[in-house]
């Protein structure tokens, strides 16, 4: 009885160690062929980074906003990708080091990121590795509202505590595509205190019959003022828009009616 219950504990411990083994081997694999973080030179060929300017309420430039562009082989041009869920974290990095003697008068630097990305356990490194490379005072770390969005209710708290290791770190947020909806106000809120920017989309508020706005630009407003949230409206692109956010005094404002995505490197 003793001897096969040995046998039996012997079994269970060589079932244990290959199962083991088996999810150490999974894991390195996954690791090593993760896109978006290791496996740059896929990349390299196919995408780029572009910046485009952000503004302040006296027509200066306050910083630029990274956005990743895909070459379109059949058009010769430079385009929004597709269905690019996670662009490559080491080739920002290299992008920043091509560009870094152009940023040192830009006081911000924003970086888009994913929620996939910004919850990726290698983040973290990635962060001090910015932070060692860039030669910008401030990085900026940027979150789509729409992505926050469809990111389930344990990804939401993972985001939390990132943000709040941000602040640590003196990096800081923006949430961009914010809307006038009740939905997006009421998914922002346990996020305010640890932002320093919500970009709005200023297409989100203009007035029609069709389209029904919750939450004005001046309500967001004296919600935010509670956290000392700055402002951005995004995708200016004409005469009345640029009337609206000086009406309102937005202290920054983006958009093709001040400056079209540029590539920094020539």
């Amino acid at each position: 009885m003793m001897a096969s219950f040995e046998n039996f504990l012997w079994w269970i411990f060589i079932a244990f160690t290959l199962i083991c083994s088996g999810f150490c081997i999974e894991a390195h694999y996954r690791y090593k062929n993760k896109n978006g973080i290791d496996n740059e030179h896929k990349f390299s060929n196919k995408y780029k980074y572009f910046g485009q300017p952000i503004y302040d309420e006296q027509n200066k430039i306050r910083g630029y906003e990274l956005l990743l562009r895909e070459y379109d082989h059949q058009t010769h041009n430079w385009q929004l990708p597709q269905n690019v869920v996670d662009f490559p974290l080491s080739k920002i990095v290299s992008t920043i080091q091509e560009i870094n003697p152009q940023l040192e008068e830009i006081p911000n630097l924003s970086l888009n990121m994913t929620v996939s990305q910004i919850t990726d356990f290698r983040s973290e490194y990635f962060f001090t590795w910015v932070l060692g490379t860039i030669n910008v005072k401030q990085l900026v770390i940027e979150l789509d509202a729409n992505d926050i969005r469809r990111a389930n209710i344990f990804k939401r708290k993972e985001i939390l505590q990132i943000l709040r290791k941000l602040k640590q770190l003196q990096i800081k947020v923006t949430i961009e595509n914010v809307d006038s909806s009740k939905m997006t106000y009421n998914l922002l809120q346990r996020y305010l205190p640890y932002i320093t920017y919500l970009k709005f989309n200023i297409h989100s508020f203009n007035k029609s019959a069709n389209h029904w706005i919750d939450i004005t630009l001046a309500q967001w407003q004296r919600r935010i003022a509670i956290f000392n949230i700055e402002m951005i409206v995004g995708k200016i692109e004409d005469a009345n828009h640029i009337v609206l956010v000086n009406q309102l005094k937005i202290p920054f404002r983006q958009g093709y009616a001040y400056g079209h995505p540029k590539n920094f490197k020539k």
